[in-house]
């Protein structure tokens, strides 16, 4: 299986996407708690697919985006943003500067294993 790199600053939250994508039957997944992070995760390893959180400290998620649209670093063949609290503006904003798809947290294992089935045939 191809690697994922997880950027999300809730530790709970990093287990339980962890927990799940490893009963998907992904096993090499990398974490990142915040953008700063990810830039640096991503000009040493850049994974083909990375789970994005929006709010965290730092860094967001929609800054790391145009970061990436920038090019600071590699960017992954796919980005899937996870948030909470995201409304149908920053929906709409994330998807502009290059994510594939949105997942609203909490996310079921169903909804997660969705999502991947429609990210290519890298999974």
């Amino acid at each position: 299986m191809n690697p994922i790199l997880i950027v999300e600053d809730d530790p709970n939250t990093q287990l339980a996407v962890r927990a799940m994508l490893k009963e998907l039957g992904h096993e090499d997944v990398s974490v990142a708690k915040d953008g700063v992070e990810a830039l640096d995760a991503l000009r040493l390893e850049t994974p083909p697919l990375m789970f994005l959180d929006i709010m965290m400290p730092r860094m967001d998620g929609i800054e790391l985006l145009r970061e990436l649209r920038r090019g600071s670093a590699p960017r992954p063949v796919h980005i899937i943003v996870m948030s909470a609290h995201a409304n149908r503006d920053d929906r709409e904003a994330v998807i502009q500067l290059g994510a594939d798809q949105f997942l609203s947290k909490p996310f079921t294992l169903d909804q997660l294993e969705a999502v991947l089935g429609n990210v290519d045939s890298l999974f």
